[in-house]
């Protein structure tokens, strides 16, 4: 008898540039190893929880690469996919012809529909529900349910899945796949807050901790495929998870594996899951020391010299073209930073502080600065919808 198997991976950003190098290469070369994978595991579904592209408006080279990885999942090794939008997407070019493509078994959801569209694979005990919640803004679904209650992004997914609970079979087994910030750790009054690992590549939701969502509000489902973190992690239980980003897209995710969850359902609804990690083309590294020790052959033939860098100088005094002469034996330096020189003990120490700030910290220090007194809370509230405001038309 065969249990029912599917892929969840998540966060493609497909388009992605960091630090002015396009990932195109890289993320072609991990899609290989997915289609790999498929091959050797034959599942009955690819789950891709959102972000399959970085920006709304995706790059020629990036619609040629996803328009490949489809076609070649769906038409090649015959495996359905099942694809929501998430929030660096434009649900509605993603939606285009969704009907039409059903047809071809690609199921993808862009914008939300009040009656949330489900999905139903079979396997020898019966029918596995999925899901597809794409990645809508609380006003949107507050308008969509006609409920004036819905204030955040907790809200509008309570009310989501209370509808959906009310419609769904407890005696299948059911599978959300969703994009959001979703946590389960509590604050003294018992709220959900920020307890899972962050990366520097995400783009936040909202300000002010808005964007967290309950994840027991998920507990009535067998397994819940959750895009938006980086970073590949479980939510409170096993059933609950990221599958993180196909790529590491920031040195922050320096330590993270990047790879998908082959997700296995018994007939009882009880997950097994497992993770398939990926080679990557060129890895993401922080070295440091001194420019010259750097610069010596013993030290740099014992590592990857082509992976992508983040250089932390350590000199007391000035060098001289750094990163020229970095670049001529480590190509891909990203990034590079000074720690106890000059240049920090001068400049570096305030550049650093301006880059760690948020932009609605930055406004305040602003403020301050101009006004000689701090902003009012009416005045940091405009502020912040501002910003997310422009925030939303940069996706």
């Amino acid at each position: 008898m065969l249990f029912l198997k599917f892929i969840h991976t998540s966060d493609w950003h497909i388009g992605k540039i960091v630090n002015e190098y396009y990932m195109t290469e890289d993320q072609k070369f991990v899609l290989n190893q997915l289609f790999n994978i498929i091959e050797e595991e034959k599942p009955d579904a690819l789950v891709i929880a959102g972000d399959l592209y970085d920006r709304s408006v995706a790059p020629v080279e990036a619609i040629e690469l996803l328009n490949d990885t489809i076609n070649k999942v769906i038409v090649d090794l015959k495996t359905p996919i099942i694809a929501i939008a998430g929030n660096h997407d434009s649900g509605e070019r993603l939606e285009f012809a969704s009907s039409l493509l059903k047809d071809k078994s690609f199921y993808i959801s862009g914008t939300l529909n009040k009656n949330i569209e489900k999905i139903t694979l079979c396997d020898d005990y019966g029918n596995v529900n999925f899901y597809m919640i794409p990645y809508a803004e609380p006003a949107i679904v507050r308008a969509l349910y006609e409920d004036k209650e819905i204030r955040d992004y907790d809200d509008a997914m309570r009310v989501i899945l209370e509808n959906i609970k009310e419609n769904m079979n407890k005696d299948e087994r059911n599978v959300i796949v969703a994009h959001g910030y979703v946590t389960y750790a509590k604050d003294a009054e018992g709220k959900e807050f920020n307890s899972l690992e962050r990366s520097d590549s995400e783009r936040p939701l909202s300000i002010g901790g808005s964007e967290y969502i309950n994840s027991s509000y998920f507990n009535d489902f067998n397994y819940t495929a959750l895009g938006h973190l980086h970073g590949r992690q479980k939510v409170g239980n096993e059933n609950i998870r990221y599958a993180g980003s196909l790529y590491k897209y920031s040195f922050s995710e320096v330590k993270q594996k990047k790879g998908v969850n082959i997700v296995s359902l018994d007939e009882k609804g009880e997950c097994i899951v497992e993770f398939k990690e990926f080679e990557l083309r060129r890895d993401f590294r922080i070295i440091k020391g001194e420019l010259n020790n750097l610069l010596d052959k013993e030290v740099y033939s014992k590592e990857n010299r082509e992976d992508y860098l983040k250089v932390i100088l350590t000199d007391e005094g000035e060098v001289l073209e750094p990163m020229r002469k970095l670049k001529m034996v480590y190509p891909n330096v990203m990034e590079l930073t000074y720690e106890n020189s000059l240049k920090e003990r001068s400049e570096g120490k305030e550049k650093k502080s301006f880059k760690e700030k948020s932009k609605i910290d930055l406004f305040k220090s602003f403020y301050k600065d101009v006004k000689g007194k701090e902003c009012s809370e009416e005045g940091i509230k405009l502020m912040e919808t501002l910003i997310e405001n422009v925030e939303r038309k940069e996706v």
